[in-house]
């Protein structure tokens, strides 16, 4: 479901990274808003995934090993420039991933 909502991110253009906290805010795709995929079923994990984004600890705690969310460091749901954005990011995976000597898969990256 993250995976998804990465995906549909991918298209986005990035919220600059000057812009007012106020004005930020506005411009993040959300799904409570914003236009879903026309499949329910899609659509549901759209939302879903933007919720464990926004409160990890809360709707998938089994990931979250602190009180943190990924939105406490991928800032405006991981769509602002230079606070580590991931619009696009579908796009580079299946990864090589040096450590492990293999490539990793989005999912694989995410859930660790």
């Amino acid at each position: 479901m993250i995976a998804l909502l990465l995906h549909l991110l991918a298209a986005a253009p990035l919220i600059p990274q000057n812009a007012p906290i106020g004005q930020a805010g506005d411009r993040v795709k959300d799904p409570a808003r914003d236009p879903l995929p026309d499949d329910p079923e899609q659509a549901a994990e759209v939302r879903r995934g933007y919720k464990i984004f926004l409160n990890t600890p809360r709707f998938a705690r089994r990931y979250a090993r602190s009180s943190l969310s990924c939105g406490s460091c991928h800032l405006n749901a991981g769509q602002k420039e230079g606070s580590m954005p991931l619009v696009g990011i579908a796009s580079i995976f299946p990864d090589y991933n040096k450590r492990s000597g293999r490539p990793f898969t989005l999912e694989e990256r995410i859930v660790g």
